[in-house]
């Protein structure tokens, strides 16, 4: 039976928009409030939704001496320390075999991007077979968009496609494939069209700003018709990591932002 969040989502414009101009607002706090409401069964969904944060930190344990650690994930460097730990998901424990065989065939660990790439590729999969709708349906946009821009990358560089994709499937045969302009998505995957439009943008901010709103506009189209139900909290929630992520690149594009996402969750309260 599908549980609703009323109170929740009734709750969550007044804590967005308690601090100055937004900057005390941080993904934590979201994370940490929604835990408190949640079911056990949907807080296993908002990890899964928020893996991408422990992906990073997993990279960054192995590889990024030097690289800040993120907060708002469910792991810590210890949990990374015991690869076998059963508290880790399954995707992780094989990620860290694969480690493991590497070092024993090659004396070495694997450069930093083929055990990224390996990692999502475990992780997409996971995500996929998600018994929420939410977490397996943007977690297959995000592995389309990832594959988009590296087929757009690669085409502009002049680079072989050849084990550049995250995991192989229809999409990315066409990508490979593709001589159109737009890699043939108007087609087959017109969801995704809009995607090269975005990539050919050459300021960097605009170009981020607006892949981030194809995201938003996506969370959108995915949750139409839930109303308070866990999908609209994880769609919410992962607005808020949009929202915040702008608030460190551009204050006042992230005020915006997360101005736009009180505005909607009011909007959603009055229909309650």
């Amino acid at each position: 039976m599908t549980r609703n969040y009323y109170h929740l989502v009734a709750s969550l414009p007044d804590l967005l928009f308690k601090s100055d101009s937004f900057k005390n607002v941080s993904l934590l706090q979201i994370r940490n409030f929604i835990m408190e409401e949640v079911s056990a069964g949907d807080l296993a969904y908002m990890y899964e939704i928020l893996s991408h944060i422990d992906n990073y930190n997993l990279i960054t344990h192995l590889y990024g001496k030097n690289r800040a650690w993120k907060t708002g994930g469910k792991f810590d460097a210890e949990s990374f320390s015991n690869p076998h730990d059963t508290n880790l998901p399954e995707y992780m424990r094989q990620f860290f075999d694969y480690i493991e065989k590497y070092k024993s065939e090659n004396g070495t660990q694997p450069d930093c991007f083929l055990a990224e790439q390996y990692l999502y590729k475990l992780c997409y999969e996971s995500l996929e077979a998600s018994k929420n709708m939410f977490v397996s349906k943007y977690s297959r946009l995000e592995k389309e968009i990832r594959n988009v821009q590296t087929a757009y990358l690669c085409r502009q560089s002049g680079i072989s496609f050849e084990n550049q994709f995250i995991a192989e499937d229809e999409l990315t045969e066409m990508l490979a494939k593709s001589q159109a302009q737009d890699f043939g998505l108007s087609k087959e995957w017109d969801y995704l069209a809009g995607l090269v439009q975005i990539f050919d943008v050459k300021d960097l901010f605009e170009r981020e700003m607006k892949l981030d709103m194809f995201r938003w506009n996506n969370i959108d189209e995915i949750n139409v018709f839930e109303y308070f139900t866990v999908n609209m909290v994880l769609g919410t929630l992962q607005k808020a990591c949009i929202a915040e992520r702008w608030m460190a690149m551009d204050g006042s594009k992230g005020e915006k932002i997360f101005k736009k996402l009180i505005n909607e969750l009011k909007s959603w309260n009055l229909k309650s």
